[in-house]
């Protein structure tokens, strides 16, 4: 990949990337990069950015960008999901400072002491961690919950016999998890639902079936089955916890899921696809296909009208902010060819801000080239609280790909470069309850650490 250029800082504390609108002004010049400061794991933290906290993770960890940081207990507590020497563990990280660690789950210990996590969830009010654990000598998959304020050990709330070839669990509110199965094709015969352990709802033996299942955790522990005439993926959800999204994969195509109606259909993308933001009001998502790292887009779908509608090229960073209006990292200069026919030629960073029609979009600068390759694998996370999100990209040098975290505000359109450094290994973010601060958890299987920081604004 070849170099650009890199960004001018205005002449403030807050050192803040000179935002423009691409119609009046043209992009800055090539600076050097602010001298070293506070490090997370593979980063600089940009001189003047308030650090709270920065912890080394355990030697080995990787985080995983699957499962970003999780503020437990309203902000007390980050977890970070990650793997360690081929493992899954859960570290918490609280007290003052965040520097009192702990393992809150991992694969052989707490949480799944003779299986390994497969998937998991923290609740919507973050006082309890739902584990997918798999038991392949007992040939059973356990849902066990995990109260973060308890320092005991967790135990099933309900067990399914079989094994999957897929399995999705979340939250539907405070009390119900849903859990998406899929077994393996030729053991699709009709089948009990599950089997449950006791303390919970009584179900009929035999191995689970393929389907949704619902368990509710308000009183006594029940479990609901819903059998849909489609194949279960990883499922995002929607904000108000009716229609999912399956995010499909090479055997399985992509749908769209409505528990209350009890149907599912079949998206017109090529799978899989990653779910990147709801609109608030659940009646549209972004997402993005992973299948192709670029010439890929970013795309928005109304599922009222069952309209699609092309927000970015070659770029995986998107959200809705403010009245339903998207913010998309791209290029306005790209198009599929180009980016297909180039994908590591430079190309302008941008951010677009669009209406809810896609017919009034005003573009931003943020001041340093990329490629179309890296645009196509940056994301984006971003706070309702505040209207600021945080964009993980990347851009060109002398030395390879530079990875970069920027903060942009929406309102006064003002981005600012947070940490920098080299691309090595993975990086998860999260904004806390408020907006305040910035989980950064990245590392490389060398070195890790959890970072939070306070932005500017």
């Amino acid at each position: 990949m070849r170099r650009s250029f890199f960004p001018i800082f205005a002449a403030t504390l807050a050192l803040t990337f000179g935002v423009i609108s691409c119609s009046t002004q043209k992009p800055p010049g090539n600076n050097a990069l602010p001298t070293e400061s506070v490090r997370t794991a593979t980063m600089n933290i940009t001189p003047g950015v308030e650090v709270l906290a920065r912890m080394a993770l355990p030697d080995g960890f990787v985080p995983a960008p699957d499962y970003p940081p999780m503020w437990l207990q309203a902000g007390k507590e980050i977890a970070i999901a990650g793997t360690r020497n081929g493992h899954t563990v859960v570290m918490g990280y609280a007290g003052i400072g965040y520097r009192t660690e702990r393992v809150i789950a991992e694969d052989g210990g707490v949480g799944a002491p003779d299986g390994t996590i497969v998937d998991l969830a923290v609740s919507p009010d973050g006082m309890v961690l739902a584990l997918a654990v798999n038991k392949p000598k007992d040939r059973r998959l356990d849902v066990i919950t995990r109260e973060v304020i308890s320092e005991g050990a967790a135990n099933p709330v309900s067990s399914f016999d079989g094994e999957f070839e897929s399995v999705s669990i979340g939250w539907l509110g405070e009390f119900i998890i849903p859990l998406a199965l899929r077994a393996p094709a030729e053991s699709e015969a009709p089948r009990a639902p599950a089997t449950a352990p006791s303390g919970s709802a009584s179900l009929p033996t035999g191995a689970a079936s393929s389907g949704l299942y619902t368990i509710n955790m308000s009183g006594v522990v029940t479990t609901g089955y819903l059998k849909l005439n489609c194949k279960m993926s990883q499922l995002s959800w929607s904000p108000e916890g009716i229609v999912a999204v399956g995010a499909g994969d090479a055997n399985t195509p992509v749908i769209i899921l409505d528990r209350e109606k009890e149907t599912c259909q079949r998206l017109n993308a090529q799978a899989p696809i990653r779910v990147l933001d709801w609109a608030h009001d659940s009646k549209s998502f972004l997402y993005a296909e992973t299948n192709r790292a670029v010439g890929t887009g970013i795309y928005r779908e109304d599922l009222a009208s069952k309209t699609m509608r092309l927000v970015a090229i070659s770029s995986g960073a998107a959200a809705f902010v403010g009245n339903d209006q998207v913010l998309a990292l791209g290029s306005g200069a790209l198009t599929f060819r180009s980016a297909h026919a180039a994908p590591d030629g430079p190309i302008r960073a941008e951010v677009a801000l669009s209406n809810p029609n896609g017919n009034e979009t005003e573009i931003s600068l943020l001041g340093f080239n990329s490629t179309p390759a890296m645009l196509a694998a940056s994301t984006m996370t971003y706070n309702r609280a505040t209207d600021t999100a945080a964009i993980a990209t990347f851009g060109p040098s002398t030395e390879g790909p530079m990875r970069k975290i920027v903060i942009y505000s929406v309102a006064p359109k003002r981005a600012f470069l947070v940490a920098f450094g080299p691309t090595r290994g993975a990086v998860a973010m999260s904004w806390s309850p408020r907006g305040r601060y910035l989980a950064i958890a990245d590392g490389d299987g060398t070195a890790a650490a959890l970072t939070i920081i306070s932005p500017p604004r």
